[in-house]
């Protein structure tokens, strides 16, 4: 299958490639499954106990006790799983190191919250922690704003999610030491 190179209409600017948007959305599922788990306070430790190679009941006890003690529910904590279960890829990308949390949590307040942009970060939040699909944030919109029908509130959900992705790509690259030009595609077309 060959994948387009741009999301969107060709050349609008607020808008990434396609390998762009998929690499971003990643990283922010990321930041918003360990933010989910006690709002970040159990990720770390739950995620150590994923990473190692055998389980062992002390150690899932302890687990479940310091989960407890950090204010996890235990909807929260079944909603992680079922997620993590009904997922059919088992990557890294389902959950994310403290550091690495940190980094992307860095990079939402350098790039959006200290330059004014919070309704953006509220956006992110909805999307990528409280996982709600673009639908139900356009049915709250158009609840909040009865004037605007709702196929106007889900292009602009759409539109302001993919403008905070764009301003999110390139310092989320810097910061994880990534090539932000590593997804051009043109290089390819060029030596083929």
């Amino acid at each position: 299958m060959i994948n387009p190179s741009e999301v969107g209409k060709p050349g609008e600017i607020a808008r990434l490639r396609t390998l762009e948007s998929i690499w971003i959305q990643g990283k922010l599922r990321m930041w918003g499954r360990w933010s989910f788990i006690g709002v970040g306070s159990g990720g770390n430790m739950f995620n150590q106990l994923l990473a190692t190679k055998t389980l062992t009941k002390t150690a899932i006890n302890e687990a479940l006790r310091r989960m407890k003690k950090s204010g996890i529910t235990k909807s929260e904590l079944e909603a992680f799983l079922k997620d993590m279960l009904n997922g059919k890829h088992k990557s890294n990308l389902a959950f994310c190191s403290d550091e690495e949390a940190l980094k992307i949590d860095g990079v939402v307040c350098a790039v959006l919250k200290s330059k004014g942009h919070g309704a953006l970060v509220a956006l992110l939040y909805d999307r990528y922690q409280r996982r709600m699909s673009k639908k139900a944030m356009a049915r709250e919109l158009h609840h909040r704003n009865p004037e605007w029908c709702l196929r106007t509130c889900e292009t602009r959900i759409d539109t302001w999610l993919n403008l905070a992705e764009s301003m999110l790509y390139t310092p989320m690259c810097d910061v994880f030491d990534t090539n932000s030009d590593r997804f051009t595609l043109q290089r390819c077309a060029e030596t083929a």
